[in-house]
């Protein structure tokens, strides 16, 4: 009884292709895990400030901006204090718009949320000083990442 274990050229390429079938899924589903746990950020920085926020409302009884109310962004902090670049997000108490405000917007691609794309948004209701702020999420691509951005809690 004799065995023929020669490789031949097409069971060469066959195992090629799987092999690189599988390792694009693997990175594929590397690169996903990884998109959610950068934008975990946003979630703990948003808890952070809601809470800030409320306390300050409450012995106030006015909305502040992130240098009134003690809060103090992640990342590289800006001269006034009022915005900041971490890794991934840059954050702003969108001044502009109004005391009370929450914005943060990746500066990296996200799986599917492209750079500058999402826009996480929270602010207080100046109707109702004292209570959770308003969200509004970004496109769904990017609000995926960020399941519970809505809660305004830290984890």
């Amino acid at each position: 009884m004799k065995f023929n274990l020669s490789i031949t050229v097409v069971n060469l390429i066959v195992a090629i292709v799987l092999i690189t079938a599988l390792a694009f899924i693997v990175f594929y589903k590397l690169f996903a895990v990884d998109a959610q746990v950068k934008a975990v950020e946003v979630n703990l920085q948003v808890g952070k400030w809601n809470r800030l926020l409320v306390a300050y409302a409450m012995e106030q009884e006015e909305l502040g901006s992130f240098r009134e109310i003690g809060y103090i962004p992640n990342g590289k902090v800006a001269a006034d204090g009022e915005s900041s670049k971490s890794q991934v997000f840059n954050y702003s108490s969108d001044l502009e718009n109004g005391k009370g405000r929450f914005l943060a917007i990746n500066r990296v691609s996200l799986d599917n949320c492209l750079r500058y794309e999402g826009y996480w948004l929270a602010y207080g209701n100046p109707e109702q000083v004292v209570g959770n702020a308003v969200v509004e999420l970004p496109v769904s691509r990017c609000a995926i990442l960020t399941p519970y951005f809505e809660l305004l809690r830290d984890f």
